[in-house]
């Protein structure tokens, strides 16, 4: 049986929805009710919390990227494409952050960053040190491969690659800089952390898209489906002998 790309895309962003709109109703029951209730805190549907539903969906949606990307590039080594190349590189990647969304381990990065260069303010959630580094250092490495996509599918990833680092990074680093400030504990840093989450959401969920439309025969522009697509061949009008800007003069 053939999953339809689209029905999947519809899956993935109604999943993302979903997971964002229980946390942000968490967020407005612990501030307007308290943690007091049998309910308590609703732990399992913080944004902000390790083995919660939205770090599960998160790091499920990075490894279904992987699974994406590791199928686009088995199939583009193939065909003898190139692009396989930056298809593993970034089914690895996302394979990682798979792991790393589930286990924290950037987590542990930050003290002893903070004790060695003393961070804080912007910087107090170190590990965006390192991970603006390492995103820079791979954006620059995979720019000629990148460059060899279709202009509108390069686009596309540079948009939603844009929007997912400005929630990881951009607003994790408002929000470090809310902790630092002793803001934790308030309405703006769960705003914050809810911006943040969201971006993210968005940003994969858009990447996804991207990459089932890539197993959609109507959508592809890269990939088998693109490759093995019919020529499509504009038919030209057989003009009658003597047609033309002045039609022939028939002798009679």
């Amino acid at each position: 049986m053939r999953l339809d790309p689209q029905f999947a895309k519809y899956m993935i962003f109604a999943g993302s929805l979903a997971v964002l709109a229980a946390g942000l109703a968490r967020e407005a029951f612990v501030i307007n009710v308290g943690v007091g209730t049998v309910l308590q805190d609703l732990r399992q549907f913080n944004l902000d919390a390790e083995n919660s539903v939205p770090a599960w969906w998160g790091s499920s949606m990075m490894l279904i990227a992987s699974l994406l990307l590791y199928t686009l590039g088995a199939n583009a080594w193939r065909a003898g494409d190139i692009l396989w190349r930056l298809w593993l590189v970034l089914a690895i990647v996302f394979m990682a952050l798979s792991i790393d969304e589930a286990a924290s381990f950037h987590e542990g990065v930050i003290a002893p960053l903070r004790s060695a260069f003393g961070f804080g303010g912007l910087l107090f959630y170190a590990w965006i040190v390192p991970a603006f580094i390492c995103v820079a250092g791979l954006g620059l490495a995979l720019l000629p491969l990148l460059k060899r996509l279709p202009t509108s599918l390069f686009w596309k990833f540079a948009a939603y690659g844009g929007i997912f680092v400005a929630g990881a990074l951009g607003m994790e680093m408002i929000g470090g800089w809310l902790d630092y400030q002793g803001y934790r504990a308030t309405a703006f840093y769960a705003l914050s952390i809810s911006i943040e989450e969201g971006f993210e959401l968005l940003g994969v969920s858009l990447f996804i898209a991207a990459l089932l439309d890539q197993f959609d025969p109507a959508r592809a522009v890269v990939g088998d489906y693109a490759r093995h697509r019919p020529v499509q061949h504009t038919p030209v009008a057989r003009m009658a002998a003597g047609a033309g800007q002045f039609p022939a003069l028939s002798a009679d």
